[in-house]
This record gives C-alpha cells, structure tokens and sequence, in this order.
C-alpha cells in the first residue's frame, strides 16, 4: 500500500490492511510528515511500515530548486527501491502525490494496480494516473462519471476502522476524560487542523450565553499549532473543554458526539456516517473543491449543514450550531439519515478486489 500525506487518505489504507492482514503481508510506503508519523506507530501492529522523504508537488515553483528536485529524485528512487525489494502481488494507492509515485513504479514494474479513490471527485493524482490501474476503487457512484473514459471501475465505499456501536457515549466520554452525561460537540479541522474553524469556534463560545455553554462540553482537536493557541482561551473563559492537537482513538471521540463542526474530508464523512454523528461542515475551499462535493452529498444525504469557508462566521457557527446541538428531535432525525448510508462493509469489499487483482500476477 502506498499511502500518506494526511489521515484521510492513511485511514482508508489502514482500514483495509487491518481487514487483510487475517489471510496476508501488508506492508506500508508512506511520507514523514506529522500525521505519518502518529498513525504508523499505531500501524506497526498491522503491518510492516517504512517512510521516504517525499514531498507535496505544489506549489510549482520549489520545482526551480535543484536541492528540491534531487530530494524529489531521491525519494521517487526509494519507492522503486522498496517495491523491487518487497515484490508485491498487487500495489494499492490511495491517492495524493506519494501514491502517484508509488502507482507509476508498480506499474512500470508489470506490478497489478488498484487505485482508491476517497472523495466524490477524484483528486489530481488519481485522475493523472488512472489508467494505470487495473481497477479504480470508488467510495461513491457518482466518481465513475468523472474519471478517464475506459478505466474499470469498482464501487466499494471507503474503509474506516469504526463500527458503531462498539462504544456507548457515556463509556467514551469516561474514557475521554469528560463529563458521561452532558452533550458533547466535537470539532475537526482535519488531520492538520484549521486556523479559520479555530477562531470561529472560539468566537462562537465568546457570543453564548453562560446558560447554554453550561448545557455542552467541547472536544476540540485542533491540531498541533492550533492547540496551544485556543486552550488558554477555553481555560480564561471557564469553558469545559478538552483540546487536543489529533485524536488516536477517533472511535471514542464520535461515539461520544452529539454534533460535529468538521472539515468535509472523505474519510471524515465516512466515519461521521458510520456513527450516526450529524455535522456541521465547512469544506475547505481549495485543492480542487473535493470537500465542497463531499459536503454537498452529505448534505443532500440529510445528515449535515453545510458553511462555506467564505460565509463563515461566529454568528453563524452559534446559530447553527445551537438550533441543532438543542433540539433532541432534529438531531434523531439526522441520526437516521446518517446510518441509512452506511453499511460497513468497504474494507471487505476493497479487500476482495486488491485480493482478486493481486491473483492476476500468480498466473
């Protein structure tokens, strides 16, 4: 598997491996930013890991640094190195620069292809080096439309590692550290967490009244830089909060959500989909607007409100947030929806394809 760069499209990959891993070796090629490196602590249980120095392509102009590109070079070369060295009967990629780099080398190895495709509209990479694959793998229906003419295509959903259910929300809410009884908002600002929805929370807290703050409980992940800087505000406030730069244990923190403000990136949905947990999402605005097609079948599947970045504000936050966090009936309603979509079963159905492809080499 050649995956990272962010927890969404590491998640997917660590989904399937953990559903693989019964039967068969997985091993792992991803990057050394941040986020690799928590999850591949975690995912040395699963599978056999290593890192390369890749870095993301854009923007364009660090290409006119000679160090850059032999950086670059060097690391494409570790790819290949590691895929000659392992093997592999299938290499699967999860899109983002590195599982460009690492689909190019298996294919040009005569290695069998799958590519995953997490979001409604496929990414750049993903899009630049379908055909390559033996089979795409999408998360929804829609994707087959967008993708090159001739490219096989294999509806499987999006693997995520949680299954509601497993927890009540008052086990995790123990287990978290916050109060079992009281009503938990949850914000996600990605696996790198979000300056704009930080400072529109934080505002959002500062406009409620001391009645309704004391109603809720805030799990915050804020990411690295994010937390340092709003945790001293929640504690000068008097706002019981618990705030943290990345959350391993994603299972606790949506069992124990009773709303989420959250990015709208596509294993998010996923998992917020899995756990019945209806949102509020501000999709980021930029890489190609996957989010803004993610959020708007969120939407459209009656489990989310969605805020564009650009209509974001604290005012808004709080009235949306309030009319949704305070009314039982409404939020039941979205609970439905939300679990109407899921089904649980992308990791097998992933699995049975990568397994299936994989056979193509052996004969």
């Amino acid at each position: 598997m050649v995956s990272g760069g962010s927890g969404g499209h590491l998640t997917p990959a660590m989904a399937l491996a953990g559903y693989l891993r019964a039967e068969d070796r997985c091993f792992m090629i991803s990057t050394r930013r941040p986020v690799d490196q928590i999850l591949s602590a975690e995912g040395g249980r699963l599978l056999e890991w290593e890192t390369v120095g890749l870095q993301p392509f854009t923007p364009v102009g660090r290409w006119f640094s000679p160090f850059f590109v032999a950086r670059q070079t060097q690391a494409a070369a570790q790819v290949r190195a590691i895929i000659k060295r392992i093997r592999p009967d299938v290499v699967v990629g999860f899109g983002g620069y590195l599982g460009a780099v690492g689909v190019v080398a298996a294919w040009s190895a005569g290695i069998p292809v799958v590519i995953h495709e997490q979001n409604v509209l496929p990414g750049r990479a993903n899009r630049w080096i379908a055909r390559l694959a033996d089979t795409v793998a999408v998360s929804f229906p829609e994707t087959a439309g967008t993708l090159p003419k001739g490219v096989a295509v294999e509806m499987t959903g999006n693997p995520i590692r949680l299954r509601a259910g497993a927890l009540t929300a008052e086990q995790a809410r123990i287990e978290l550290g916050l109060d079992a009884d009281r009503p938990v908002l949850l914000v996600m600002g990605g696996s790198q967490g979000s300056r704009a929805i930080n400072q529109a929370v934080v505002g959002m807290w500062r406009g409620m009244t001391p009645r309704a703050r004391e109603k809720v409980q805030l799990l915050h992940l804020a990411g690295t830089q994010g937390a340092a800087e709003v945790e001293p505000i929640y504690r000068q406030m008097g706002i019981q909060a618990k705030v943290l730069p990345f959350l391993h244990r994603m299972d606790c923190g949506l069992a124990a959500a009773t709303l989420a403000i959250s990015r709208a990136g596509a294993t998010a949905i996923a998992e917020m989909a899995e756990m019945g947990v209806p949102s509020i999402l501000i999709p980021y605005p930029h890489a190609g607007g996957h989010q803004r097609a993610n959020a708007r079948w969120m939407q459209e599947s009656g489990g989310a409100i969605v805020i564009e970045e650009a209509d974001l504000s604290p005012d808004r936050l709080q009235r949306e947030t309030e009319q949704l966090l305070f009314n039982p009936d409404r939020l039941e309603k979205l609970r439905r929806l939300l679990r109407a979509q899921a089904d649980g079963t992308a990791a097998q159905r992933l699995g049975a394809l990568v397994r299936k492809t994989a056979k193509r080499k052996t004969k």
